[in-house]
């Protein structure tokens, strides 16, 4: 065996190989883990993230659209709540997707309390899915917001529908809308035809096959839908209230202080049918515009240009 400086030059030679040889081996071990752990880092943090976000929902909102549920969104909001009404605008793809087929209303109910909302308000889509809504937030309380009468009812609904009516129909000679080309409107029409589908009507039934039923037929809805609501929510969770009854019966309900502040109204009939003036305006405004535009483009085009003072040309 070496002795002396040859027996250290080869142990050290020995422990560098040894040294090096580790490392090398150690190496892709090292890399995996830091690559685990970033990943699990990311993943923990998306976690916490959604969480953080995620709410309960308190308050479930079963009214049909025109019992006020825009009024009670307001109303809610004062309360302290963070109110979800119809369609949250950056979650229209995604209510498509469930008025196609291909989201559950699990996975819609999970998305409106990730965004942050602990109250829905009611109106459809959300009011058909009041009982899938209780039965992810069994403690939540439901809100059932109802008209005088289901007369009342069938008579604002018709007006609703004879005012979107003009966002929803495609172009034509007759009635030259371009609305239902801006996505937003066209994804509007997608969700709404699916209102009503959770008491066993057609799509699009509810909101335009009114039309060819007898007067009364939209009423029988209203009430087949209070009905079910009533028969599916314990009496001892469940408000049906009139925003006329202003703040008392609510907060009572709610636990909560009558706010100083007057019961909001919102979006009565006269806004509705004001708005139905703006569209009309709006489908056959562009009209006389390019008209006029048209006119000017052609005058300009056609006007005799001036002859200026010509000078000789030089020979």
């Amino acid at each position: 065996s070496p002795s002396g400086p040859y027996k250290l030059a080869s142990s050290r030679g020995v422990s560098r190989t040894s040294t090096s040889l580790i490392h090398r081996l150690a190496r892709p071990s090292s890399i995996k883990i830091r690559r685990m752990r970033a990943a699990l880092t990311k993943l923990c943090l998306l976690i916490i993230s959604l969480t953080a976000c995620a709410s309960e929902l308190q308050v479930i909102g079963a009214g049909l659209g025109r019992t006020g549920t825009l009024s009670l969104q307001a109303a809610l909001d004062i309360l302290g709540y963070r109110t979800h009404h119809f369609v949250d605008l950056s979650h229209s793809d995604r209510w498509v997707e469930w008025a196609e087929g291909r989201a559950s209303a699990e996975e819609m109910i999970d998305m409106i309390a990730s965004a942050g909302y602990n109250a829905t308000s009611g109106d459809n889509p959300t009011a058909d899915l009041f009982a899938e809504q209780m039965r992810r937030f069994p403690d939540a309380k439901v809100v059932l917001s109802v008209r005088d009468t289901a007369e009342k009812w069938e008579a604002s609904w018709k007006t609703l529908f004879d005012t979107l009516q003009i966002t929803e129909q495609e172009f034509s000679f007759s009635f030259p809308s371009f609305l239902q080309l801006v996505p937003l409107f066209k994804n509007f029409k997608k969700i709404r035809g699916k209102m009503g589908t959770h008491l066993g009507l057609e799509p699009y039934e509810l909101t335009h096959g009114w039309r060819t039923k007898e007067n009364g037929w939209l009423a029988q809805q209203y009430e087949k839908h209070n009905a079910l609501v009533t028969a599916t929510v314990p009496a001892e969770k469940l408000l049906k209230f009139n925003v006329k009854q202003g703040w008392d019966p609510l907060c009572a309900f709610l636990g909560k202080d009558v706010p100083n502040v007057p019961f909001p109204n919102v979006n009565d009939s006269s806004k509705m049918k004001m708005m139905r003036t703006v569209l009309v305006a709006v489908v056959y405004g562009w009209i006389p515009f390019l008209l006029l535009l048209l006119l000017c483009l052609s005058q300009n085009c056609f006007r005799p240009r001036k002859q200026g003072n010509a000078k000789p040309k030089r020979s």
